[in-house]
């Protein structure tokens, strides 16, 4: 990893972010955030359709199912690209993300919508915050902003970023939808997401600044 000058805005990032998360659990712990979920979840349930439908459940099958084998493509291109350092921050930070969801989800213990909307996805365990969101924000955000970094074209790597960026709301919009979480489930998983992600992004290049690696070919 040579661009060493967005490590203090990555820090920040991922500060700002982890308060945001530490409010929002707050609030859905004291209930606060009940008639808000329960509208917002009827709002978007009044305008289904079977096309709709069909597209949420592609979106989620790629934030779900397809998350481990596109998190073992993106190191395998990062270590290509950039080296074996930024591969095992990917790795690291895709690990981590993992374990604080399971963290957090049993810690926090909140039940899945019921009785609101049709459950039109598997989804099983406690609720928030979702894991199909946090981890689509690590393995996927994380992973095609390190890949675009480096990017000789400024036009192409902002596409392929604004692509993910709609996929990843499109994968937060699709877990309410299909009736697998409440809206501040998804929203709890991007501020924690985004939290984890900034995080590990500053300490590679806080690492890479101190000991520079040349990257493996």
């Amino acid at each position: 990893m040579r661009i060493t000058r967005l490590e203090p805005s990555s820090a920040v990032v991922a500060a700002v972010s982890l308060v945001l998360f530490c409010i929002l659990t707050a609030v859905v712990l004291g209930g606060r955030t009940a008639v808000a979920d329960r509208h917002l979840i009827e709002v978007l349930r009044s305008g289904a359709t079977p096309l709709f439908t069909t597209a949420m459940l592609a979106t989620t099958l790629i934030s779900g199912k397809l998350a481990i084998p596109a998190a073992m493509l993106f190191t395998y291109g990062l270590y290509r690209s950039e080296g074996r350092r930024a591969a095992w921050y990917y790795v690291a930070a895709c690990l981590t993300a993992q374990l604080l969801n399971l963290i957090l989800k049993y810690g926090i213990h909140r039940a899945r919508p019921h009785g609101i909307s049709p459950k039109l996805t598997a989804a099983g365990g406690p609720s928030y915050p979702s894991a199909d969101v946090m981890m689509a924000i690590v393995v996927f955000g994380l992973g095609a902003w390190l890949l675009t970094r480096t990017m000789q074209s400024g036009g192409r790597r902002a596409a392929i970023r604004l692509v993910v960026v709609f996929y990843l709301i499109a994968a937060a919009i699709a877990r309410v939808y299909l009736g697998a979480h409440w809206p501040s489930d998804v929203l709890g998983a991007a501020f924690i997401g985004v939290a984890c992600s900034a995080f590990w992004t500053a300490s590679a290049l806080r690492d890479t600044h101190a000991t520079p690696l040349a990257p493996l070919r």
